[in-house]
């Protein structure tokens, strides 16, 4: 148990004020008025306030040494973390040309008269290249892969991209020579209408691409199908994730997107003959790009030096971001007028007389030069070069921004700031997640004992999780696994290796969370891997993965209290239960569900019966849902999520009465 703060002296301006007029008689014995009136008793409530005063700031003295404490124990305040999104952009017509958005384009939401525009900037150039399609396979049963190329060149042979009768794993495979990562792409085809049996709004067939980082096939964003399941001529528009990347197949080397044939669900009709292309057109209508909430400054004059060490200059955009390695940097000017860049460092322990170093407070925006520290012997070291006087320094480029403002809705980044040609529209198309305000004091002191477990290199479960959180703000919760050896719970990888279940940050929905949400993206992912491999054991392996889902639904017959509208009551049963089936922000603690803990229907009973204005639950039953056949179970009145999974919102189906 922690020692509790003292209260040296808890008196307060009455209990002051009191105490003095009771030794009034003892003092002052011919002070016989004490009314409120007497200018005496003015005089003493006038001392007692000054005393409270005294008094206040005497009880500050523990607090202030706490503080010190955390400062000489390294602490700092944790700056805010920006919000990010990924945009997409789309172009006014397809080019001939490659287009290129550059890093730091600013987007924006709209200004109205109450809201300022908030702004975000892109990470990194976009390159949206002209498709290069050199391959054209056609496969069946996933396995065996013919050229297709040779059909397409002659039309009359009729030959069917599928098996006569399509069976599941069939494929039709682009291969593109360029990269295309990232890209938003429009594939023309033209067909003879041969492709009989299925729904023309509801084919059996998925997209997917050849990811290079997980070195499997993944879906593909389907945005739009004109072709009726390939029995029309039309356009298919995909978007293709940032990890879509080259891969071998049949001696073809190539960036593959493929379209597969899948088993139909129950419900579903699936082909009774195979649809046949005679000419396929590929080109490029955009790409996606993940930006950051910020605004950037380019060239901000900080001061002049003035020769002494020690020197302090305020940078005028708070809250400052962290730096990009040499990119954004403090510079100095130099005698022939360049302007040198300084190399930023968290202390000056290691820093010589001579090395251009500079630290910088991101939470208070004050870059600070190396001081000048007397040593025991009598002799003074200088840490750090000081500039000479007169010179000028300036920041190259920063970025100021971050905070929960930035979690912005899908769509709401609209604005192009910056003038670029052939850009049609840019918006995200997905809610902006991981944004939080700087760090307050009394957050730090509860931080305070795991700076003092050292958490700068990974050893235990708990340092993984938490070095995890530190690597990416758009993680918000993990759980660590260590696999000591072969078996059920190892998840099919031996020992040694540590298994780490990422959350992404989720924002709350009045509805089901979309499943594109909850997945890391390949980035993300990259951050994570990077910032625990400089910190984790060298005999030691980090696999990251996510939780297993269990997607629930609820339906629920509820009673009304008396005058109570029906209407806003349905709103707010549904928003608790989905806020309550939260991955990342539910659970009974509201900070996200418990991984691997069950779900009971007497907990749905006591949540919508705790509802203000629920009368009566009268009936309430939980299912388990399989979102990809959206098949339902049966009424359960417990549902286990597999392993450290975890409990997710399906749609639920709540009725008023």
């Amino acid at each position: 148990m922690p020692l509790p703060a003292p209260n040296l002296d808890d008196r307060t301006f009455q209990d002051i004020l009191d105490e003095a007029r009771r030794l009034i008689p003892q003092y002052c014995p011919e002070w016989t008025d004490h009314n409120l009136s007497d200018p005496g008793i003015t005089l003493l409530e006038l001392f007692a306030w000054m005393t409270d005063l005294l008094l206040f700031r005497l009880n500050r003295v523990p607090e202030r040494n706490y503080i010190k404490f955390l400062d000489l124990i390294g602490l700092r305040l944790q700056p805010a973390r920006p919000a990010t999104a990924d945009i997409s952009v789309r172009l006014s017509a397809a080019q001939a040309e490659d287009v290129v958005i550059p890093q730091g384009t600013e987007i924006g939401t709209v200004r109205t008269e109450t809201r300022e525009s908030i702004s975000f900037a892109t990470d990194r150039d976009l390159v949206v290249r002209v498709p290069q399609l050199a391959h054209i396979l056609a496969g069946r049963g996933g396995t065996r892969f013919n050229d297709y190329q040779r059909a397409l060149d002659d039309p009359r042979q009729g030959l069917g991209i599928f098996s006569d009768v399509p069976q599941e794993n069939d494929a039709f495979l682009l291969g593109f020579a360029n990269d295309l990562s990232a890209h938003t792409i429009a594939i023309t085809f033209t067909c003879r209408i041969e492709g009989i049996g299925v729904d023309p709004t509801d084919p059996p067939l998925a997209w997917e691409t050849w990811d290079g980082v997980e070195a499997r096939w993944v879906p593909v964003r389907l945005e739009s199908d004109s072709t009726g399941g390939l029995n029309r001529d039309g356009v298919v528009v995909l978007d293709l994730p940032f990890g879509a990347g080259f891969n071998t197949i049949e001696r073809r080397r190539a960036v593959w997107v493929r379209c597969r044939v899948l088993r139909p669900r129950p419900g579903q009709t699936g082909y009774t003959d195979t649809p046949r292309v005679t000419a396929v057109a590929v080109e490029s209508l955009g790409g996606t790009v993940a930006a950051s909430h910020a605004s950037m400054v380019v060239g901000e004059v900080l001061g002049t030096s003035d020769g002494t060490p020690g020197q302090r200059f305020p940078v005028q955009n708070l809250p400052i971001l962290p730096r990009r390695a040499g990119q954004e940097t403090v510079e100095v000017e130099t005698a022939g007028g360049d302007w040198q860049p300084w190399i930023e460092v968290s202390g000056f322990g290691s820093s010589g007389e001579n090395d251009p170093h500079f630290a910088l407070d991101d939470v208070g925006g004050m870059v600070e030069l190396g001081p000048r520290i007397r040593t025991p012997d009598g002799r003074e070291r200088q840490y750090g070069a000081v500039p000479e006087a007169g010179r000028r320094l300036r920041f190259s480029h920063y970025r100021s921004g971050g905070g929960q403002v930035g979690n912005v809705g899908a769509r709401t980044l609209n604005v192009l700031k910056s003038g670029i040609p052939y850009i049609a529209s840019v918006t995200n198309l997905s809610p902006a997640v991981g944004g939080a305000d700087p760090e307050d004091l009394e957050h730090a002191k509860l931080r305070a004992p795991e700076v003092l477990r050292a958490r700068e290199r990974a050893v235990t479960a708990d340092d993984f999780e938490a070095l995890a959180l530190q690597a990416s703000s758009a993680v918000t919760r993990a759980r660590c696994h260590v696999v000591r050896g072969l078996g059920p719970a190892s998840g099919g990888v031996g020992p040694g290796i540590v298994r780490l279940l990422l959350v992404p940050a989720v924002p709350l929905f009045n509805g089901p969370v979309p499943a594109d949400l909850l997945t890391v993206s390949a980035r993300v992912r990259g951050d994570v891997q990077q910032y625990l491999d400089e910190r984790r054991l060298l005999t030691c392996e980090v696999v990251l993965e996510a939780p297993v889902y269990t997607w629930v639904s609820v339906v629920a017959r509820l009673r009304a209290s008396p005058l109570v509208d029906r209407d806003r009551l349905t709103e707010r049963v549904n928003e608790a239960v989905y806020h309550y089936l939260h991955p990342s922000a539910g659970g009974p603690g509201g900070i996200g569900w418990p991984f691997g803990r069950e779900l009971f229907v007497s907990e749905i009973y006591s949540l919508l019966q705790r509802t203000p204005g629920v009368d009566v639950v009268e009936e309430a039953a939980i299912y388990q849902v399989d979102p990809v056949t959206r098949t339902f179970s049966q009424p359960t009145n417990r549902i286990v999520p597999h392993g450290d999974g975890l409990i997710c919102s399906y749609e639920h189906r709540i009725q008023v009465q």
